[in-house]
């Protein structure tokens, strides 16, 4: 599958990380579902967290900190 530069950064464009302080495209304060620390997301992210919770499913969304955590421990194995 070839993927272009141009998609990559289209990809990079409509994905927004999360930040510690409110932005304009991160409106939505969601808690890292490890550590519950406040974070801001775009909207998407948002409503996705916000609907496994809905669902019954535990907190997906990770902070900065906690997914590299997770990251390393998964690597290490």
């Amino acid at each position: 599958m070839n993927i272009s530069r141009t998609n990559v950064e289209l990809d990079r464009q409509t994905h927004s990380e999360p930040t510690w302080l409110m932005t304009e495209r991160n409106k939505y304060e969601a808690h890292c579902g490890v550590c519950a620390k406040p974070v801001y997301v775009d909207e998407e992210t948002f409503c996705f967290t916000r609907e496994a919770i809905e669902s019954g499913l535990d907190n997906p969304f990770r902070c900065e900190h906690c997914a590299e955590e997770y990251d390393d421990l998964v690597f290490e194995g």
